[in-house]
C-alpha cells in the first residue's frame, strides 16, 4: 500500500505542481493591469450593496484605414477581443519585426490565439500610402488575426502617447522600454503588458500572457457575466 501511494505521488506530483503554478495563486500575478486607475462606488450585482471598485485606464475606440482601402473600426473588429498593438515606423519595420517574424515561422501554432493591430502612418487624411504594406500578410498571420491600420500622423501620435503609453503617477518607472514596445490589450480595453519584440524572451512572455488573459481572466469574466445575467432572468 505504501509503495502504491509513493508511486502515485511520483506519477501525479509533477502534473499537480504544473497546474498549481499554471492556474493557481502564483499565476494571478501574470499580466498585471497597467495605466492610471481610480476608485468608484458601484452596486455589487450579487448583494445589491454599495462597494468600492477600481476603474482602470482603457483604450478608446478608434478608426482608420486598413489594407484593402476599407475603414477599420475598433468597435466592430475588436470589441470584446484581446489584441496586441504595435506602432510601426516605416523606416524601422525590418529591425522591429525580424525576431517576431522568425518566431512566427518556427512556432506558428503558438500564435493561434494571438491577434495583432499594426498601426502605421498614412497620408494627410489617414488613407493608405501608395506603397502601403500589409504587415499581417507579410508575417503570414491570418486575415482575422492581424490588421494593418493607417492613421494620420497626428492621430498616430495622439493614440500612442495619450492612450497606449500613459504614465502612471503611482509608478516610479514606466513599464515599457521604449515606445516601440508591443502593447497587450484585454477584452475590456485595459493594458496588460509591454514587450520589446526585438527580443525572443519578450516575445515568449507576450505569448504566455496572451494565453493567460484568454484562458484565465477572460474565462472568469465570462463566467461572472453569465451568472449575473442568469440572476437577472
Amino acid at each position: 500500500m505504501k509503495k502504491t501511494v509513493i508511486l502515485l505521488a511520483v506519477l501525479f506530483l509533477p502534473a499537480l505542481i504544473y497546474l498549481y503554478f499554471a492556474m493557481g495563486i502564483p499565476k494571478v500575478i501574470r499580466a498585471p493591469i497597467f495605466g492610471p486607475r481610480h476608485a468608484v462606488q458601484v452596486v455589487d450585482p450579487k448583494t445589491g450593496d454599495q462597494i468600492t471598485d477600481t476603474v482602470y485606464h482603457t483604450i478608446p475606440a478608434f478608426r482608420g484605414m486598413t489594407t484593402g482601402g476599407l475603414v477599420f473600426s475598433s468597435t466592430d473588429r475588436l470589441d470584446g477581443r484581446s489584441y496586441v498593438a504595435v506602432f510601426l515606423d516605416k523606416d524601422s519595420i525590418q529591425s522591429m519585426l525580424t525576431i517576431l517574424s522568425d518566431d512566427i515561422k518556427m512556432n506558428h501554432n503558438s500564435y493561434g490565439y494571438a491577434r495583432f493591430v499594426f498601426f502605421m502612418v498614412g497620408d494627410s487624411l489617414g488613407n493608405l500610402p501608395a506603397d502601403a504594406l500589409d504587415v499581417g500578410h507579410d508575417l503570414r498571420l491570418g486575415a482575422d488575426s492581424a490588421f494593418t491600420v493607417f492613421l494620420t500622423q497626428q492621430a498616430f501620435d495622439t493614440l500612442r502617447a495619450q492612450h497606449y503609453y500613459v504614465p502612471d503617477p503611482k509608478r516610479t518607472k514606466d513599464p515599457w522600454q521604449t515606445i516601440t514596445d508591443a502593447v497587450l490589450i484585454d477584452r475590456l480595453g485595459r493594458i496588460r503588458g509591454y514587450y520589446n519584440i526585438r527580443y525572443a524572451a519578450d516575445i515568449k512572455k507576450m505569448k504566455e500572457d496572451v494565453n493567460h488573459i484568454l484562458f484565465r481572466d477572460e474565462a472568469v469574466q465570462t463566467l461572472e457575466e453569465s451568472k449575473v445575467e442568469q440572476k437577472r432572468k
